[in-house]
């Protein structure tokens, strides 16, 4: 993988931690339909950090999951927001990464940007021609 391929998979693994980091933190805020979709939300980022882990070149650097945190977690709606931020910003991050690999990861990357956009939306961000853009 190019420099600048490891750096975009760095950057996507820092954003998945974050994104499992705020699910931890919205979740407590959350009931009903809206947990459910936490849950889910919060199970596929799990599952993306660890197979992107595995495919990360050896390295000691390791995410800042505040780093994608913005204000105060104390209401449900802030709690939404906090999530739709966060998904936003990771489908940009893995935008960047689809631009920067080839075959197979590129689709994993394109379907994962998908995904999170998705969830950005459900969570109430609004719609974008290029999402996290």
């Amino acid at each position: 993988m190019k420099p600048a391929a490891d750096g975009a998979l760095l950057a996507a693994i820092a954003g998945e931690e974050a994104a499992v980091y705020a699910y931890g933190v919205a979740g407590p805020w959350l009931d009903g339909a809206d947990r459910d979709l936490a849950l889910g939300g919060l199970a596929a980022h799990r599952s993306r950090v660890l197979v992107l882990r595995a495919e990360a070149p050896d390295t000691d650097e390791s995410g800042a999951p505040g780093g994608y945190l913005t204000g105060t977690v104390d209401t449900p709606g802030s709690a939404r927001a906090l999530l739709a931020g966060v998904e936003a910003r990771l489908a940009a991050t893995y935008a960047d990464l689809a631009a920067e690999v080839t075959g197979g990861n590129r689709r994993n990357a394109v379907l994962a940007a998908c995904e999170c956009s998705v969830r950005s939306i459900a969570w109430g961000a609004p719609t974008a021609a290029f999402p996290g853009r």
